[in-house]
């Protein structure tokens, strides 16, 4: 592999972080006027360049809100918060005054439940109305009256809905449905028209809502909280099965996260144990509703303190059904996706019958099968018994992290004096030991910071000295925190700040700086699912993000252990090509990388690779969507263009399939092409000959599968043995109507 050099010179390739700094405090000693706007933020960098031991995470958070509180011509920091609830806004106004963290945290009231918001905000131009055994009741929109004639549509399928509803039903099987809800995705780049939205709360609600599909001959697509922005969710003139709220999956900022009582679950959020042998000794089998959240699921484990999922995403704010449908992953070379640990799947037909699916063989599909087989309604994991997270995260200058491959220039900024070549090799091995054997490890860069977070831990049977983490006050402070980057991304006067600096990495400068304090970095004992879900309220901060799995090929004198050699040049590839673009700044938020495992599942992009996967992926705020796509694929160039050091064959490296992908190329193709002609060639036909064997036995047929739940892209990718259509694409790089 050739060295990635790099001619870039002076700015952040020349000049670490704290002299950045000091290049922004100079500026603002030398423009009075500019100073006044951003009054305090001098005082706060000199603290900072020479902070001493009480100078906190807090202390930074507190005193750079308070610059933009106190600004008199810019007033992002005052229209962001009036968009939060009276509570939300006296929390983050006491913080600013001083308040410390635990006192802002006492007595959580934050008004209105997500049902209540609902009714009261005005969300599109849509009409709701609960349907029941009662009939139909008006939520919001429209007069009970319009309801009433014949030819309206909306009247021939709520009452539809409720004559199957009168059938032998009580009340609690409700569904709200919505006319002309507009879609969007929580990233927004996937918009479309679904002619009725519907947030049912049982089996007997989704039952229904197919049924009534069938009987007119519409499509079905399903969401949670719409954290996908690939082309996986539905199409123009659909039913849209919303797993939550509208105001839980729209409404930002989301409280989720926040250690608020949570209303007692529906049919479709329930958490039991279930019968059945699990297919390791001491294992249990824990069926979920899929519209139970992470948070939800994570609070039932640290109460009944007896199973866990070993592995999950960080978020909370996702649904169960949302995180397992598009095959997502945890991290730890030694776990799988989440689709590996499905031993069961309920959900209705295209016929609206309620089917199960539970052999091995089967489930290799189903389990991870984009919502294409039917409405998933429970999930049943197998969980392992609770352990302890043995947390130890650390802030590591960035070239002792990750240590570079020997051919890669690394940036002035980043280097290290007098790293001994006995230091160099014991980083490398501390990486390699990480990356090959702990429970959990990834690795955090955030634009031009000198330092990465590494979140590398085990895990213990021993349950001594375990704690809630975080608690209710980093919960609290990482809520904040999360206010503070909406702050910084969004402040115009910033733009002066770089034009007087000559620095067009200031703002980015200040976000790492802001983002690398809210990084814990001491050592804490936890429940294991607390440490899998340890940072809170991420759904609050917009971002768009390109993520990669790619195969760890074998050593080249080791064919039984992993090479990670590639996982190292595509983290510093990564870090170069931020460093080429300092001009814009296109990436605004980190490079992350975690090693994980491989799948047994058909479409997970993880399967096949035996000795391990590095999943790496770059992000930015939705600031700079404009300048993204051209950078991002840049980066995507670099990371396709890896072969096998040993067989020179190029790698089979793939989208995370709810990651962006649909508007990158790869060699000059659509990456959607790449994907069906070659790096998922066969397992499409196993794929479809996996559904079909399941079809034989419930009563139903591809086309069918077709007809009823699949969308633009999946009639393409699954359907369509032809030439490969060009699909429309709207002006964010997403196939128009389709989504997750």
């Amino acid at each position: 592999m050739a060295a990635n050099t790099t001619s870039t010179q002076g700015g952040a390739w020349q000049t670490p972080v704290d002299d950045r700094v000091k290049i922004l405090e100079n500026a603002l000693k030398s423009d009075k006027q500019l100073n006044e706007k951003l009054p305090g933020l001098e005082s706060l960098l000199d603290d900072y360049l020479h902070q001493d031991g009480d100078f906190s995470e807090h202390d930074f958070h507190r005193r750079l809100l308070r610059v933009f509180r106190d600004s008199q011509v810019d007033y992002t920091y005052g229209n962001l918060l009036k968009g939060l609830t009276p509570d939300e806004r006296n929390r983050i106004s006491s913080f600013v005054d001083g308040t410390p963290i635990a006192d802002c945290c006492l007595g959580f009231d934050m008004g209105p439940s997500l049902g209540v918001r609902e009714h009261l905000q005005c969300l599109h131009d849509a009409h709701a109305v609960r349907v029941s055994a009662s009939g139909a009741q008006k939520v919001k929109g429209l007069s009970m009256d319009g309801l009433e004639k014949d030819d309206n549509i909306f009247f021939r399928f709520v009452h539809g809905l409720a004559k199957l509803f009168h059938l032998d039903h009580p009340d609690k099987d409700s569904v709200v449905v919505y006319k002309d809800a507009k879609f969007q995705n929580w990233g927004l780049v996937v918009n479309y028209l679904p002619t009725y939205t519907c947030v049912p709360s049982s089996v007997k609600g989704v039952q229904r809502i197919v049924k009534f599909a069938k009987d007119h001959d519409m499509g079905v697509r399903v969401s949670g909280f719409r954290h996908s922005w690939a082309p996986i969710f539905g199409r123009n003139g659909q039913i849209l099965i919303s797993l939550i709220g509208l105001a839980e999956a729209e409404i930002l900022p989301n409280t989720t996260a926040l250690p608020l009582p949570e209303d007692a679950p529906n049919e479709l959020e329930s958490i039991e144990v279930a019968s059945g042998a699990p297919r390791v000794k001491g294992n249990a089998l824990v069926r979920v509703g899929v519209s139970t959240t992470n948070e939800r699921l994570r609070r039932w484990c640290v109460k009944n303190k007896k199973y866990t999922l070993p592995l999950n995403v960080i978020m909370v704010e996702m649904t169960i059904g949302g995180t397992n449908g598009p095959i997502c992953h945890g991290a730890g070379r030694a776990h799988q996706t989440l689709s590996d640990l499905v031993r069961k799947v309920e959900y209705v037909d295209c016929h609206g019958h309620l089917r199960v699916v539970d052999k091995p063989e089967h489930l290799k599909a189903a389990a991870g099968c984009f919502g294409l087989m039917g409405v998933i309604t429970h999930i049943t994991f197998e969980m392992s018994p609770m352990s302890y997270a043995l947390m130890a995260p650390k802030k590591i200058p960035a070239v002792r992290a990750v240590p570079p491959p020997e051919d890669i220039e690394i940036p002035p900024a980043l280097r290290v004096e007098g790293l001994t070549p006995a230091q160099k090799a014991q980083d490398l091995a501390d990486f390699e030991r990480q990356a090959a054997s702990d429970y959990y490890c990834e690795w955090f860069w955030f634009p031009y910071s000198d330092y990465c977070w590494v979140n590398c831990w085990n895990a213990t049977d021993d349950p001594a000295g375990a704690v809630d983490y975080p608690n209710e006050g980093m919960i609290l402070f990482q809520f904040i925190s999360q206010f503070t980057m909406n702050v910084l991304q969004n402040a115009a006067v910033l733009n002066e700040l770089i034009t007087a600096a000559e620095l067009d990495e200031a703002t980015v400068t200040l976000l790492s700086r802001a983002a690398m304090f809210a990084m814990p970095d001491k050592p804490v004992k936890t429940y294991l699912t607390d440490a899998l879900h340890f940072q809170r309220g991420i759904q609050n901060i917009r971002v768009l993000d390109l993520e990669v799995e790619m195969p760890l090929p074998a050593k080249p004198d080791r064919p039984d252990a992993p090479d990670f050699g590639l996982a190292r040049r595509a983290w510093w590839d990564a870090i170069l090509a931020c460093y080429r673009h300092t001009d814009r700044c296109p990436q605004r938020m980190p490079l992350e990388m975690r090693v994980m495992g491989g799948s047994e599942v058909v479409m997970a992009p993880q399967r096949g690779n035996a000795l391990g996967t590095c999943a790496i992926e770059v992000l930015t705020l939705e600031s700079a969507r404009d300048i993204w796509d051209p950078y991002a694929q840049e980066v995507l160039d670099l990371w396709m263009g890896y072969r096998d050091p040993r067989s020179g064959d190029r790698l089979k490296t793939r989208p995370h399939w709810a990651k962006q992908w649909a508007q990158f190329q790869v060699e000059g193709r659509p990456w959607r092409e790449w994907m069906k002609e070659s790096s998922y060639k066969e397992e499409i036909v196993e794929f479809k000959d996996t559904l079909a064997a399941i079809g034989k036995e419930h009563g139903w047929t591809l086309a069918d599968l077709k007809k009823r739940f699949s969308n633009d892209f999946f009639d393409w990718f699954y359907f369509s043995d032809g030439e490969v259509k060009t699909l429309p694409v709207n002006g964010n790089g997403v196939a128009n109507g389709m989504s997750h």
